[in-house]
């Protein structure tokens, strides 16, 4: 006979096995209730939370109380094999009736954990009752409640007073009352969110009801309110919003701006989800001084394919009394790996639309719209693009006899391909053109330069040579032209090149390692009269480091240079012996020209009649981690002046401020400094600007100058613009303002970025 403790003992152990083999089935034969609940809090939290930054490239993060906002959920793991642990202080259970744990109840499950006084449950119809208020958390999501009633089986259950918190996160929420109806919905009344810390939160979003959709993955409310501080700013009557990653249409956030020509604007963009493959915007847009616009943008992605259509239009402009518009349509496919098809369409209603309506000075300083039509294919050792173009020209600047021409279709056909493992290869780069225009010579170009290369590469350093025969025939048109010339010109030339460098490398005092890069290249290409050759689409280079080692002076075909020149050039470049960085690099050369180059492009040019070409030297230089500087320059020995010049500073400090400034000088072309800077006065408060100068012209390009201020959970950006709109020096002043709610969403409009790319 045993002891009445040690029987007392066994009868507790035989109903705490009893409970938790009841609520161990529930759990794992299907999600219960309060799982529901959880993911649906944790859904819709997340919802709101994927905001963009405050200012571009800004580091300083913002000091706040508890959790900071994170931007996305963490991640869930595997429940589905872990088993479920239950502590109490006394339970009571009996085989088909209600059993029914007591004092500090404790449920484990994987990340999930459950605590309160009382916990019970049948057997019979799987109900779970939790009457006492009750702590629930996993890996997503903290919520607390006054009581709670939930069935295994069918997935119902009623949560009362609840309140809940994203985990490593400021947002939070609460309702008066739950109801969650098996696995498809979810009732919420009297709730409210925000992603502000504390108990008293900067803003504020309330419903009086909302309805969870899980299958449809829509959300329904109904008297929502939004409040920044104790001022409602917001109220909508109904309604509705995606609560997973499906797309819903509807309206998006207003934007405005005002400028000084165009007076207010407020658009409104509605979402349209079409099909899952396809969706559009469609935006109204209402300018004070000009009238009402819509702008939409159509997307559909397929399999292989992208493609969007982009249009505006704007009937009877009060500034002008014409009709305005402005499409643009691309579409991109991949027909397999090695071959892609693409084409591009764009068109304004007149020239000085991008004027009137372009959002910054890249906008209305454009000069032509390109429209193409593309195949493009690429193998191991080649690459062919057959091609169709075509161009607007809205520039009044631009005169008939300078616009580009039309490629009507342009095909070429390269190849890289090694003959053997000896170092030698064959090169072959071809051309074929028809060119049409409206007015002027027209015609088809053929241009065919192939090439045998012969290189070595060795540690200390390199050899290649080269020998090509370039020719280049037309068959021209020459229409119009009072004075035409031959039909069918041609130009045949050899192209011999040597190219050789060495590498050299030292270990500097300090740990490091500098190297020393000499490099001689020598071009040789027979000089033939070329002024019976039209210029479709010529020009001349840019010139700089990388034109010391190219066989041609000229771009396109219809000019080839005559060399018998050497380049003289070197490079060096310093390692830091502590992390292998490169902290600054210099790279400088000059053309010696045994014989001075005689081709030109135009005939009234006069011939390079110069011993050298300009000597150039560029340095990169990396001081600290967050700083680099870039110097360029061109100088003429011949003239004794300079050509060319860049001065370029980046530097970010680790309290985030941000500093770019550029100067760019080209003789007789270009005079002009760009600054950028962010300053963050606090961790709340930034100011930035830019002022982007012409000495050239005495006159402001772009000025830019804001201020920003973020808390915890919201930000507001003021930024005023002033920036050219015309050649004749017409300006446009603009001024943004943005409220973003973080977790919620941004009002107004967004002034574009300061800063593109990061700061070294």
């Amino acid at each position: 006979m045993s002891h009445p403790h040690v029987r007392a003992g066994l009868n507790r152990l035989k109903k705490c096995d009893t409970v938790a083999r009841f609520l161990t089935a529930g759990f794992r034969v299907r999600p219960t209730s309060f799982r529901r609940l959880a993911a649906t809090l944790a859904g819709v939290a997340c919802i709101c939370i994927a905001f963009p930054g405050a200012v571009a490239a800004n580091d300083v993060a913002v000091a706040c109380p508890g959790p900071a906002l994170a931007p996305t959920l963490g991640p869930v793991p595997d429940r589905s094999g872990a088993p479920l642990r239950i502590r109490a202080e006394a339970f009571d259970a009996r085989v088909q009736e209600r059993g029914e744990a007591i004092g500090n109840v404790e449920l484990f499950r994987a990340d999930q954990y459950l605590s309160t006084e009382v916990l019970s449950y049948r057997p019979d119809n799987g109900l779970v009752s939790l009457p006492a208020p009750l702590r629930y958390r996993d890996a997503q999501i903290e919520l607390e409640a006054s009581s709670g009633l939930f069935g295994l089986f069918d997935d119902n259950g009623d949560f009362n007073d609840l309140r809940y918190r994203l985990v490593g996160s400021s947002a939070q929420g609460g309702a008066e009352a739950v109801h969650v109806t098996g696995s498809d919905r979810t009732e919420l009344v009297n709730l409210w969110f925000t992603t502000c810390p504390g108990d008293d939160p900067e803003w504020l979003l309330s419903a009086r009801e909302l309805e969870l959709r899980h299958e449809e993955g829509v959300g329904v409310a109904r008297g929502a309110r939004l409040k920044l501080g104790k001022v409602p700013v917001l109220y909508l009557p109904w309604m509705t919003f995606p609560i997973d990653d499906r797309r819903k249409s509807g309206f998006l956030y207003p934007s405005l701006s005002t400028a000084n020509d165009n007076g207010l604007e407020v658009s409104i963009p509605y979402y349209w989800n079409i099909a899952p493959q396809q969706d559009a915007t469609l935006i109204p847009r209402y300018y004070t001084e000009r009238g009402f616009m819509l702008s939409a943008e159509y997307r559909l992605l397929t399999r292989r394919s992208y493609s969007t259509v982009e249009f505006s239009v704007l009937p009877s402009d009060r500034e002008t009394d014409d009709d305005r518009w402005h499409y643009l349509a691309r579409w991109d496919m991949a027909i397999n790996r090695a071959w892609r098809a693409g084409a591009n369409l764009e068109r304004v209603s007149d020239n000085e639309y991008f004027q009137d309506f372009g959002g910054n000075l890249a906008q209305t300083s454009r000069q032509y719209l390109r429209s193409n039509a593309s195949l493009d294919g690429a193998g191991r050792y080649w690459i062919f693009t057959a091609l169709l173009d075509d161009f607007q020209v809205i520039d009044d600047a631009v005169l008939l006899d300078r616009e580009p021409y039309r490629r009507l279709p342009r095909l070429a056909y390269m190849l890289d391909a090694p003959l053997g493992r000896s170092g030698l290869g064959a090169r072959v780069d071809a051309e074929a053109v028809y060119f049409d225009r409206d007015i002027g010579v027209v015609g088809a170009r053929v241009d065919l330069f192939p090439s045998l290369v012969w290189n070595t590469q060795r540690n200390w350093g390199f050899f290649e040579a080269s020998a090509g025969y370039r020719y280049t025939a037309y068959d021209l048109d020459w229409r119009d032209e009072s004075d035409p010339g031959e039909g069918s010109p041609d130009r045949g030339l050899p192209v011999f090149s040597l190219d050789s460098g060495l590498f050299f490398e030292r270990d500097t005092k300090g740990g490091g390692t500098q190297t020393l890069e000499p490099r001689l290249f020598y071009l040789y290409v027979p000089y033939e009269d070329q002024s019976a050759l039209p210029d479709f689409d010529t020009g001349d280079f840019t010139f700089g480091y990388a034109q010391l080692f190219h066989t041609n002076r000229f771009t396109g075909a219809d000019r080839q240079t005559d060399a018998n020149q050497l380049t003289i050039a070197a490079s060096t470049r310093s390692f830091s012996g502590r992390n292998g960085r490169e902290t600054w690099n210099l790279n400088f050369g000059q053309i010696l020209y045994l014989d001075p180059p005689r081709v030109t492009l135009d005939d009234d040019e006069e011939d390079l009649d110069q011993d050298t070409s300009p000597f150039i030297a560029e340095f990169n230089w990396h001081p600290l981690d967050r700083t680099n500087v870039r110097l360029g320059v061109q100088w003429s020995w011949e003239n004794r002046e300079l050509d060319v010049g860049v001065v370029g500073l980046g530097h970010r400090t680790r309290g985030g401020s941000r500093l770019a400034f550029e100067y760019r000088f080209r003789r007789d072309r270009l005079d002009q400094f760009d600054v950028r800077y962010l300053w963050p006065i606090n961790e709340r408060w930034r100011l930035f600007s830019r002022v982007n100068y012409s000495l050239e012209d005495s006159e402001l390009l772009e000025g830019l100058v804001g201020v920003e201020y973020e808390s915890c959970c919201w930000a507001l950006r003021v930024a005023a613009r002033r920036y050219l709109r015309d050649r004749n020096g017409g300006e446009r002043d603009a001024l943004y303002v943005e409220l973003r709610l973080k977790g919620l969403g941004a009002f107004g409009r967004r002034d574009p970025p300061l800063f593109y790319t990061p700061a070294p």
